[in-house]
């Protein structure tokens, strides 16, 4: 078997967010797993996690304060052995855009380099947009390599943000991998 139309598939999330009153605590729901892998570059790819530099952040922290909806359509193929997963998600924040006054670079748990807490803090003027175009080829039975290709445009807010060191750029990733089964 050469071809295969692959298997189509949608997904989404919701992680609540802060409420924007710092005396009350947080706001946000707990949650028992907060992770996932949605996308294989906002949130960790097929051997691996990996960072989005482009925007300063490391996104594939949690799910926590965002929102996001996507497509797939997974393992499509038109040669034996490998398959293509073809994905494209959108993310919003569920952060009060008043809570950005309070993240400064002092305490614990605070990225002192990009002035903002570790992992990604979207607020409802925030957004991305994530393409990714993974592939496998089986080269041998025990042997593997992966290709993964992706792209987050980057729709943070300027003014929610402007005390920041945060870039506004979109972010793209190309990965190559191997594996080998024992």
């Amino acid at each position: 078997k050469t071809e295969s139309w692959g298997a189509p598939g949608v997904f989404g999330w919701y992680g609540s967010g802060d409420n924007g009153d710092i005396r009350d605590g947080s706001g946000r729901m707990p949650s028992i797993v907060g992770f996932g892998t949605f996308t294989s570059f906002g949130m960790g790819g097929y051997y691996g996690d990996f960072y989005n530099v482009g925007i300063g952040e490391m996104v594939d922290t949690s799910y926590a304060g965002t929102w996001g909806i996507g497509a797939q359509l997974a393992d499509f193929s038109f040669l034996q052995d490998l398959s293509h997963t073809l994905r494209v998600a959108y993310w919003r924040g569920t952060n009060d855009p008043g809570m950005t006054k309070f993240l400064t670079n002092t305490g614990t748990g605070w990225n002192q380099s990009d002035k903002g807490p570790y992992g990604l803090y979207l607020t409802t003027n925030d957004y991305l947009v994530e393409f990714n175009l993974d592939s496998k080829y089986k080269i041998y039975e025990n042997l593997e390599a992966a290709m993964e290709l992706g792209y987050i445009i980057n729709g943070v807010d300027k003014d929610t943000w402007k005390w920041g060191d945060n870039q506004k750029t979109d972010a793209w990733k190309c990965a190559v991998t191997f594996r080998y089964d024992f």
